[in-house]
């Protein structure tokens, strides 16, 4: 059973990963900064 649990827990863990705004807003930035590199050279 244990093992049933560190899996709902590391399931849990990447949805909140996931729908966390803190981990896509610097995506976000690194995104648009590569892709303002690209376009401006």
């Amino acid at each position: 059973m244990e093992l049933e649990d560190k899996t709902d827990a590391s399931g849990s863990w990447m949805a909140n990963v996931l729908t966390d705004i803190h981990f896509w807003v610097p995506v976000a930035v690194l995104v648009g900064g590569l892709l303002l590199l690209k376009f401006v050279h």
